[in-house]
């Protein structure tokens, strides 16, 4: 979780994993915890009947799993959920469960398509870019957008944007980032643009962007060296000094080298299935 929690309570064998953020709890503190740094896109179906047997099974919470099937059944809102959680042990003040069901009420009067942006905010944070990508694209298609202005249409295409070249989708990554630039006219929006191209090894397709966009040849200098620099600094970074740590492990004939390289790979395919699952 991030945080020491102390926990009065039972602790799971097995943990829950809330499908959002992949964030795995094993107490009801720490549920409450989540809830509260979270509240902002929390939704009723995150509080399934999975959710539930969890709480029955796992921490031994009968009475509450019941409440919670009930509640579900009967369409109770999220803020009778949150408050029944959160009274089932002594983790939050009266005086904090009384700010959380503030916080739930503002949030009741953000517009739809601004509660779907916060769900998809946090997809993108937590690097669950599949998720991201499919939320930007649902709130750009939504009806609710007919009253948008070109400001926000922008900042949606450039997030999604980010997502796609997260996800090594340069081309579509460059398509939304040009939508972003056409809406909002942002340098951010336009740099990023350029850079899809650059990271997706399309020179010529750079070059011809970079002139219909109206890119001076001092600009384009100007971000060429930003994107040297950014290469350079990469050089640096956590995991290419790890691959030189294994090279040099596997040179000096150290056979623990691959160990360390099927953990290094292992830790990639993790990250990338988190962040690629639909």
């Amino acid at each position: 979780m991030g945080k020491l929690i102390l926990c009065s309570s039972a602790i799971a064998k097995q943990p829950y994993c809330f499908p959002m953020t992949k964030t795995k709890v094993y107490s009801i503190e720490e549920v409450c915890y989540y809830i509260r740094n979270n509240i902002y896109m929390m939704q009723e179906e995150v509080f399934d009947k999975a959710f539930a047997d969890w709480i029955r099974n796992e921490l031994g919470m009968a009475e509450t799993a019941d409440k919670l099937d009930r509640m579900r059944e009967d369409h109770n809102n999220l803020k009778d959920i949150v408050v029944t959680l959160c009274c089932s042990c002594d983790y939050y003040t009266e005086r904090e469960i009384n700010d959380l069901i503030a916080i739930m009420d503002q949030t009741q009067n953000v517009p739809l398509r601004g509660r779907q942006k916060i769900k998809a905010d946090t997809y993108l944070k937590n690097g669950s870019l599949e998720r991201a990508k499919q939320e930007y694209e649902r709130i750009l298609k939504s009806p609710d957008m007919i009253n948008a202005s070109s400001e926000e249409y922008g900042d949606l295409y450039y997030r999604l944007g980010a997502a796609l070249a997260g996800m090594g989708e340069y081309r579509h990554g460059f398509q939304a980032f040009q939508k972003s630039y056409e809406y909002a006219k942002t340098q951010k929006a336009l740099e990023s643009c350029l850079y899809c191209l650059k990271l997706g090894g399309m020179p010529e397709e750079y070059e011809k962007a970079a002139i219909e966009m109206g890119v001076t040849r001092e600009q384009q200098t100007f971000m060429d060296a930003q994107y040297e620099e950014a290469l350079r600094q990469s050089v640096d970074s956590r995991e290419c000094k790890m691959v030189r740590r294994i090279r040099r492990m596997k040179e000096q004939g150290d056979p623990s080298y691959e160990k360390v390289a099927k953990e290094l790979i292992f830790q990639w395919k993790t990250e990338y299935r988190k962040s690629m699952l639909p």
